[in-house]
């Protein structure tokens, strides 16, 4: 099994060739990407939610290890990556880093594993390099807000900028009961301090950038090929993300976990097993097609 590393993408004018504890990418204006890997067998890249890090993905990994080479990293101006200089926080500026690790780890294709942000940056990516992706999986997609989401999210970015702009983790137990809910949180004492130190670790003001880039995205436009295998997967609370999602991907297979609310952590076993038996499936299909 390959043994746990974490690198660091690096600007350089090279081709991208990963040396030793250093991934260099072509282009010298993005920034250093940090990222985790694991695991042997077919590649499976995840991507975070807003606000998370590498760390959020612990519960879900381990269902997976024995079979594919896991990917983690930490989206510009999260967790351990640095911060855009140019305060670039757009879509098409999250998909080009996708594609930089992709690059930079010479994967000339992976699965792709979004949550939340994250998932809408794997589907942008996937309708503009559909030869790049295996399969495609969104938990808890937000490809659109609705307008008392907008608004619970535009008085979310005006209170911290009326506070003096402190870290989020002061936020903690707002965003802790948007994400997981309150339930989770009480019955799993570990929640409510995880999220406080992740989020107190990560520089606030990107963030809040990141955020207001996601909040004001257009539309979702085109849909995936048919191709490619898909999979939505949607807590009890995500039935205007199911909607918009199944108009991006029309041919995605559906996983619905009605009790829960924020899956990768409070439905990460059954959320496992089934994502193992989608990638295999997937896997299986691209092998028949190849004969």
């Amino acid at each position: 099994m390959r043994s746990p590393s974490r690198f660091v993408i690096r600007a350089m004018a090279a081709p991208a060739v990963l040396a030793s504890a250093i991934a260099p990418v072509a282009d010298a204006q993005t920034p250093r990407l940090f990222f985790e890997q694991d695991g042997e067998g077919p590649a499976v890249v995840f991507i975070e939610e807003w606000a998370h890090d590498t760390s959020s993905w612990f519960l879900l990994l381990p269902s997976l290890r024995e079979s594919h080479r896991l990917v983690r990293y930490d989206l510009r101006g999260q967790g351990r990556s640095e911060a855009a200089a140019d305060g670039d926080y757009s879509l098409a500026a999250h998909g080009r880093d996708l594609e930089r690790v992709l690059d930079g780890l010479g994967l000339q294709r992976a699965h792709l594993v979004g949550v939340g942000l994250g998932a809408r940056i794997a589907l942008e990516v996937t309708l503009a390099r559909p030869h790049r992706v295996r399969s495609l999986v969104l938990i808890q997609p937000r490809l659109e807000f609705s307008e008392p989401e907008r608004a619970w999210w535009e008085l979310f970015v005006g209170a911290w900028g009326r506070l003096d702009r402190p870290s989020l983790g002061e936020y903690s137990s707002v965003l802790v009961d948007h994400w997981v809910g309150t339930s989770f949180a009480t019955a799993h004492r570990w929640v409510p301090p995880f999220y406080d130190l992740v989020l107190r670790r990560q520089a606030a003001g990107p963030l809040i950038e990141s955020l207001r880039s996601w909040i004001a995205a257009p539309p979702v436009e085109g849909s995936v090929p048919p191709g490619i295998p898909a999979l939505i997967v949607i807590g009890g609370d995500g039935a205007a993300s199911e909607e918009a999602a199944r108009r991006a991907v029309p041919t995605a297979a559906r996983l619905l976990l009605p009790r829960s609310h924020w899956p990768i952590l409070d439905a990460s076993r059954e959320l496992g097993r089934r994502l193992e038996a989608f990638l295999q499936s997937a896997e299986a299909r691209e092998e028949g097609g190849a004969r």
